[in-house]
């Protein structure tokens, strides 16, 4: 089959199932969430042909497909824009609060980020709460948060997608794919 058929059939068949509740699922523990990175990756080598210990970084970027854990932050990027442009349902309204918005809080450099609420558990710390504040932050620079919904994720996806290399170094004498 080509290229973009098999493509389309990834996101009909598996990335609509990865992208289900992702903002719940998708911090869970590196542990918890091997088994479907694992089947994500089968997926990818099944797309480009490629052998089943083939590199996989140089093929997401080729696809334009992002990995689970990448997939994760785009859409809690993608919530908070969403939370902060009141694009979000009526009960999201008080669910985060900017710096400038607590009532002990001077003005600095970092008002116009979100609160971090404090957590005192590991498992508590990893919820979309606490988390997605984070992330929001660490990306307050890189993204255009006055423009439009799709800018913002044509700009979350470009940046994400330029993490993963075009071409892997490999340093594995048995990898037939690096030392041919």
């Amino acid at each position: 089959m080509p290229l973009n058929c098999l493509q389309t059939l990834y996101y009909s068949l598996i990335h609509s199932h990865l992208s289900y509740g992702i903002l719940i699922w998708g911090n869970a523990n590196k542990s918890i969430l091997k088994q479907t990175t694992i089947l994500q990756k089968r997926a990818i080598r099944t797309i480009h042909n490629a052998k089943f210990n083939s590199h996989t970084d140089p093929l997401y970027r080729a696809s334009n497909i992002l990995k689970i854990g990448d997939m994760f932050e785009y859409n809690s990027v993608l919530f908070v824009f969403d939370f902060i442009n009141n694009k979000l349902p009526i009960s999201f309204n008080n669910l985060f609060k900017f710096n400038k918005d607590i009532p002990s809080a001077r003005l600095t450099r970092q008002s116009e980020m979100l609160y971090i609420t404090r957590c005192t558990s590991q498992f508590a710390g990893r919820l979309p709460l606490f988390v997605l504040p984070i992330i929001w932050n660490n990306w307050t620079k890189c993204i255009d948060q006055n423009g439009t919904r799709s800018n913002c994720k044509r700009q979350i996806k470009i940046k994400l997608l330029d993490k993963y290399p075009t071409r892997v170094k490999c340093n594995n004498i048995h990898c037939t794919e690096c030392h041919n």
